[in-house]
């Protein structure tokens, strides 16, 4: 037998030839015996170890037996320790104080060895078997919290594959249908056994609903409008309230027949037969979808078929989903929402465009007329052309305006033709010189000695240098200069404009040529004298100034 498996006897006698004899007599039950001569010792030795049983001298100097196990008795871990009381001189009295203090037995000494060893050997096997038990509990409890660590463990990662699964779901489209769609199917069969997404409108009537069925193979689901949904009166009520509220809500023992269509046993969703079985609803669990603190829309989840229910881990990971669903409905809906007011806005511009052809026509016709009745003066000619050039630059403009989605597209038609870069480079000027002369900035233009031509679309060329002249006369101060360059580089040709305004920050030079970019002048218009809060930001529509 190992030391570890040794059991702690203990003896307390004030007398070293009586603990001698009682060493001597346990000695051939082969475990630990742990001896002290007072009270008071044998206090502290309680304090280090556990012991099987403990043999107390009653008559101690000091602190007797007696007083001694009332001690030992009022410390918890030795409540119920088994003491043997020896005592010369056994009268009424003192046996009834001994069992008051818990004693198990009275011996007179001197003692029989045969029959101590006896006795304490009962406390040994018992003391070795309360401490099996109580490690075989031990080992129970562990293996029982190994078992529900495993198992939370388990449910840990198949909530966290299927919150991951559920994220690409959702975001793998930003398509309404799509989305409401991925949110029913992915609801069936790990969360219930058939499932509603739904979107309500600005009334809280629900007005789109897509259903999935846990039981069918492929997933299918159907989007069913409100005029063909009979829903139980239980059911449809807490919708309602939950649209109203909020808040989930779990609804049990419903025992009510499953929505279903009326005079339709099937319905077509995606090219997909789907059949809508008739059984009874167990339960159901309504969750709303929110986003930006507003709620817009349902996801109801039932069981019936399976006869499950729901369980705390379910509502948890439900809440989830519907949370995350909430937000991916909601981008979904703000796309919607970007797409109509795009589509209004190309509505707009196409009407626009079209009310606008009729009186450039008129502007051009009356141009014609001028040319053939009026007065052949060389300025009111000069004057004349100038109208003519401009109108049909404005023509141009609003035949692309007809065609919005081919702008946003960055796929404007060209039409190119081989134009010398002088004209390019007059027709830029003759547009921009009316806000430069109002500036009083002065121009210099550095042309090729030698015609230059390009092969390019001559109103786009000219509209780049003259947004670039536009935008150098805006950002210059008054009186300020601007140059004006074309040369022949290779078998190119480069064109450049510069000033001596304030310039573009660096960190606007990356997207100046975006579209639509605009650059923040408010250093440069203090500079001025101007208030920048009171002047728009003007926007760079050509490239830099």
């Amino acid at each position: 037998m190992t030391d570890a498996e040794k059991v702690n006897i203990l003896v307390v006698d004030d007398l070293p030839e009586k603990l001698l004899v009682y060493e001597s007599i346990l000695e051939e039950l082969g475990q630990n015996i742990v001896t002290a001569r007072s009270g008071a010792d044998a206090l502290k030795q309680l304090l280090r170890h556990n012991y099987a049983v403990i043999l107390l001298d009653v008559n101690m100097p000091g602190m007797d037996g007696l007083e001694t196990a009332a001690l030992i008795r009022k410390h918890k871990r030795f409540a119920h320790t088994p003491l043997i009381f020896i005592t010369a001189f056994l009268d009424d009295v003192r046996p009834l104080q001994g069992y008051a203090y818990g004693a198990v037995d009275f011996m007179l000494a001197p003692v029989v060895p045969e029959v101590l060893r006896a006795k304490v050997k009962v406390f040994v096997d018992l003391f070795r078997m309360t401490q099996e038990v109580r490690r075989r509990a031990e080992e129970r409890v562990v293996l029982a919290e190994e078992q529900l660590r495993r198992v939370a463990a388990e449910e840990a990662n198949r909530r966290s594959a299927f919150l991951a699964e559920a994220s690409g779901i959702l975001a793998t489209s930003l398509d309404l249908e799509a989305t409401l769609r991925g949110l029913a199917r992915l609801a069936v069969p790990a969360l219930a056994d058939m499932s509603m997404a739904c979107l309500a409108d600005q009334n809280g009537q629900l007005h789109h609903t897509v259903w999935a069925w846990a039981h069918l193979s492929e997933g299918t689901s159907s989007r069913l409008m409100p005029e063909v949904l009979h829903l139980p009166a239980r059911f449809a009520n807490t919708m309602e309230r939950v649209l109203a509220t909020g808040r989930l809500e779990l609804v049990d023992n419903l025992d009510q027949p499953a929505p279903k269509s009326p005079g339709a046993a099937s319905l077509t969703a995606n090219g997909w037969p789907t059949t809508i079985p008739e059984f009874n609803l167990n339960a159901a669990l309504v969750l709303p979808l929110q986003a930006r603190g507003k709620t817009f829309g349902l996801l109801a989840l039932t069981f019936g078929p399976s006869g499950r229910r729901f369980l705390p881990g379910d509502l948890s990971l439900a809440e989830d989903v519907a949370s995350r669903a909430g937000i991916a409905v909601d981008n979904a809906l703000l796309l919607r929402s970007i797409q109509e007011s795009d589509q209004r806005k190309d509505e707009f511009l196409a009407m626009l465009a079209h009310e606008l052809r009729n009186p450039l026509a008129s502007i051009r016709n009356a141009v014609q007329v001028i040319r053939l009745l009026g007065p052949q003066e060389p300025q009111l000619q000069q004057s004349r052309d100038v109208i003519d050039r401009q109108v049909v630059q404005l023509i141009r403009l609003v035949d692309d305006l007809l065609d919005v989605s081919r702008i946003t597209r960055g796929k404007i038609q060209l039409r190119p033709e081989r134009i010398e870069v002088g004209v390019v480079v007059g027709n830029a000027i003759e547009t921009s010189r009316p806000l430069i002369d109002s500036r009083g900035q002065e121009l210099n233009v550095n042309l090729p000695g030698e015609p230059v031509e390009v092969e390019g679309d001559p109103a786009r060329l000219a509209q780049i240098l003259s947004n670039l002249l536009n935008n150098a006369a805006k950002y210059t101060q008054e009186k300020g200069r601007i140059w004006l360059s074309a040369a022949q580089e290779g078998n190119e040709a480069v064109f450049r404009v510069r000033d001596d305004g304030p310039g573009i920050s660096p960190e606007m030079l990356p997207r100046i040529f975006d579209l639509f970019a605009q650059g923040h002048q408010a250093d440069y218009r203090r500079r001025e004298g101007r208030n920048p809060r009171a002047e728009e930001h003007h926007q760079h529509d050509g490239g830099p100034a």
